[in-house]
């Protein structure tokens, strides 16, 4: 009996080291898989994390681009835009088809011919939008996903009406540069051969070496002129230096350069300035400005006529400081004037002559613009003084301003802003 028991219980371990020992390596097998899928489950969240964070900053670069991004479905219906496109089609919704948010039919075309082909396409585009032509260069990409709800396009817009407007000034001012020497170098030549092939009477040599000195001079003028507008407008050149100068002084320098020119066609100028008045200005320009103001006032004006030139300061007003100061006089009744933010030199030449047409007056600064093209060949103009007085004005961080009125005369304004923002006291 007792070897049976032993028997029995030598079974009965045996038994239970089987099944301890199944269940030691099922278990183990648990763990493992379980360690493996926590590892796997890991490896998934950080692709997860990576691709949110890819498409965040995809996201994040397109809405922030400067250029206008839209993205449409296969049936063209818009399903995204940055603040660019927003901002330039004017919607703020993705709730409607690319043609009724752009009202283009060229681009959604376009799109269309990208979505059929599954190709890259670059195209230029001219949008028209508060009475102005903007060009635009327009590239459409495919976009294939794995199913065909996937499938759409993305469109970038870039916006190349400066480009294309700073190009065409440099192809005018070549024509026209080319243009303006090939008179006076043309007369230069032909009345110089004349003068090598022909035995001429003094009178006749007289007349033609006048004509010769007359085009010498324009053409001087002309690259002078030229030299002191690439000179304004060139951006690595240092700022010019502002002094406080007697302003008097500058105007008085101005008269005496067109005196001359003034006395011939018997013009009269005028002159009211404050002898003390003192201005932050750059000496040298300021008069320049003046001389080429002053000169296109006697050329254009007609013999016995009167040309007059004002300066002053007047005070500017801010509506902020505006709003204090309101804000201040309602805690204060003392306080019931407003105070300027600053002043502003403000320099007028006016003059009684052919005056300029409505039509002309927002080109009349550009370079080489005339409103009578013979006419101011004949008075000795380059057709760069006013462009010049521009730039005088925007480097003294001010502007220059024109009334006009066909046959009525013309003022020309400069305004300069002195000494920036006032102090409280």
């Amino acid at each position: 009996m007792i070897f049976i028991f032993l028997l029995v219980c030598v079974l009965l371990a045996a038994v239970a080291a089987f099944f301890l020992f199944l269940y030691v390596r099922v278990y183990r097998k648990l763990l493992d898989a379980e360690v493996n899928l926590f590892k796997k489950s890991k490896e998934y969240d950080r692709q997860i994390e990576q691709l949110k964070t890819g498409k965040i900053r995809e996201e994040a670069i397109l809405t922030n681009m400067s250029e206008a991004v839209l993205a449409v479905d296969n049936k063209l219906a818009l399903t995204w835009m940055n603040a660019g496109a927003k901002k330039l089609f004017e919607i703020n919704t993705c709730s409607s088809s690319l043609l009724e948010a752009t009202r283009l039919v060229e681009l959604e075309e376009a799109v269309k011919e990208v979505l059929a082909e599954e190709k890259n396409l670059e195209f230029r585009l001219k949008i028209y939008k508060n009475r102005m032509q903007y060009v635009f260069n327009a590239i459409a990409v495919p976009l294939i996903g794995e199913s065909e709800t996937d499938t759409g396009a993305i469109i970038i817009l870039n916006d190349l009406t400066r480009l294309q407007k700073l190009e065409q000034i440099r192809k005018d001012f070549a024509a026209n540069v080319s243009h303006e020497l090939r008179t006076p170098i043309q007369l230069i030549k032909g009345f110089s051969e004349t003068i090598l092939e022909h035995n001429l009477e003094k009178d006749e040599l007289d007349h033609s070496l006048r004509i010769i000195h007359k085009n010498a001079i324009n053409m001087e003028n002309l690259t002078g002129d030229l030299l002191s507008l690439v000179s304004l407008e060139e951006e690595g050149n240092p700022k010019p230096v502002m002094t406080e100068t007697g302003v008097s002084e500058l105007v008085s320098e101005a008269l005496q350069s067109v005196n001359l020119q003034a006395q011939k066609k018997n013009i009269s100028i005028k002159e009211s300035c404050p002898k003390d008045l003192k201005a932050l200005v750059h000496g040298p320009f300021i008069i320049a400005a003046l001389v080429n103001l002053l000169d296109n006032a006697i050329k254009y004006s007609a013999p016995f006529s009167r040309v007059k030139i004002t300066v002053s300061v007047e005070p500017v007003h801010t509506a902020e400081t505006s709003q204090d100061v309101s804000q201040n006089a309602s805690q204060d009744s003392s306080h019931n004037t407003s105070r300027p933010a600053y002043d502003e030199l403000v320099i007028k030449v006016q003059d009684e002559g052919i005056g300029i047409p409505l039509e002309y007056q927002e080109r009349i600064f550009e370079r080489f613009f005339r409103v009578d093209k013979s006419r101011s060949r004949e008075a000795g103009g380059t057709g760069l003084g006013l462009a010049i007085v521009r730039h005088i004005a925007i480097l003294h961080k001010g502007r220059v301003e024109l009334e006009s009125h066909a046959g009525e005369g013309s003022c020309f304004t400069i305004r300069i802003p002195q000494c920036g923002e006032k102090s409280a006291n």
